[in-house]
């Protein structure tokens, strides 16, 4: 009975990691996308995981929150921070702090 729960814990948290990069690459996606809209440049080609938790909606229902943080460059002289935020595959915000415009 032990290898059973095992075998199911170890599947819950390849489940858990696969999913997880799903949404990573998701919200990557979204944030290249912004970044071309905005003609900036995604530095170091990376979001990083910042926070994640669950978060309740307007309807008082329960979700699970990933907030990914990201640096660009308008200028190529100066570091500018994003943010965005992934409800499951849904981006439901993309923030980018104030920036020069060349």
């Amino acid at each position: 009975m032990s290898k059973i729960l095992t075998l199911l814990l170890l599947a819950l948290l390849v489940y858990y990691w696969w999913r997880s990069q799903q949404i990573k690459d998701k919200a990557y996606q979204a944030v290249l996308t912004r970044c071309y809209q905005l003609d900036v440049e995604l530095l170091d080609s990376n979001i990083a995981l910042v926070k994640q938790g669950l978060i309740k909606d307007k309807n008082n229902r329960w979700h699970w929150q990933r907030d990914y943080q990201f640096e660009f460059t308008s200028t190529r002289e100066h570091r500018y921070q994003g943010r965005v935020s992934m409800v499951g595959f849904h981006v439901v915000d993309l923030h980018l702090e104030p920036f020069h415009i060349n």
